[in-house]
């Protein structure tokens, strides 16, 4: 078996190649490499390395093996190829739900879970088991600076424990906000002076309509009865419209959302972030 990079036309050769989103070797820098395991002249894996522009802690990857070819040690050997590409001495991050054959595979490589995302879904119907709040007001009626700050901030004390942003994360972050917060549903709690306390972005650019939600600062007084009458606030204007799901993003260490989380009975499937250390 040998191995090369992945070029753009790879990406047409192999239907089960579509599996996983996969770009050419090198798409963006040298910290997004990209291979493909031949045997022959015939491509049996291909797989990809990235760093975040968020973040930057870890490499991402995703690889894919043919179907015919799996359990034969094809992307484990991929893997290690992916390994020596690194430019940085970073170890690995996947992520999916427990049921998922990429979280088997990695927890074969060694993974540990560094964060958990517990079932999502959620009856708007539910909301009523929320408290409003006289002091969340619509997205719509907080400056725009104001709501990309109070993002960023909100985002950067979420994961800094367990994944820590980058450098300048906030402009990739707030990437394309404009086009995908629904300012409607999106609710803000804020203080006489007009400080943003806590926010729920509401996000119109999938279907059902997704959810995250919590305080600007973590020691934020009333920290989980401000997260609660964001969420109902939004909940509330998604009902008005005739939505019955919303789906939320979050984590079950996120101190102030998960206890509201609970109380709206979310169903679903669990999902985890895992690390995976190099393999040479």
């Amino acid at each position: 078996m040998q191995f090369r990079e992945l070029r753009q036309e790879d990406l047409s050769t192999s239907e089960w190649m579509r599996q996983v989103e996969l770009r050419p070797d090198r798409w963006r820098d040298d910290h997004t490499r990209s291979a493909v395991a031949v045997e022959g002249l015939e491509v049996v894996a291909a797989g990809m390395i990235w760093t975040s522009r968020v973040h930057g802690d870890r490499y991402w990857i995703d690889l894919v093996v043919d179907p015919s070819r799996r359990r034969e040690g094809i992307g484990t050997a991929l893997f290690a190829h992916l390994s020596g590409l690194r430019k940085d001495d970073l170890a690995f991050m996947t992520r999916g739900y427990v049921d998922e054959e990429r979280l088997a595979f990695a927890d074969a490589l060694g993974a540990t879970t560094v964060q958990v995302v517990p079932p999502a879904l959620i009856d708007v119907v539910g909301r009523f088991a929320l408290r409003p709040y006289d002091a969340v007001v619509p997205g719509r009626e907080v400056p725009w600076s104001r709501l990309l700050e109070a993002n960023a901030a909100t985002y950067e004390w979420i994961h800094a424990s367990w994944s820590p942003v980058a450098e300048g994360f906030a402009e990739a972050l707030n990437e394309g906000l404009e086009d995908d917060l629904d300012l409607d549903a999106t609710s803000v709690a804020v203080d006489a002076s007009g400080r943003i306390r806590a926010v729920a972005m509401a996000y119109n650019d999938v279907e059902p309509p997704v959810i995250t939600a919590e305080t600007v600062v973590r020691d934020e007084p009333e920290g989980e009865r401000l997260v609660e009458a964001c969420v109902r606030r939004a909940l509330d204007v998604f009902a008005g419209r005739g939505v019955a799901e919303v789906e939320f993003d979050g984590h079950v260490s996120d101190p102030h959302f998960l206890p509201v989380w609970a109380r709206l009975n979310p169903r679903g499937r669990w999902f985890r972030l895992v690390e995976i250390p190099p393999h040479q």
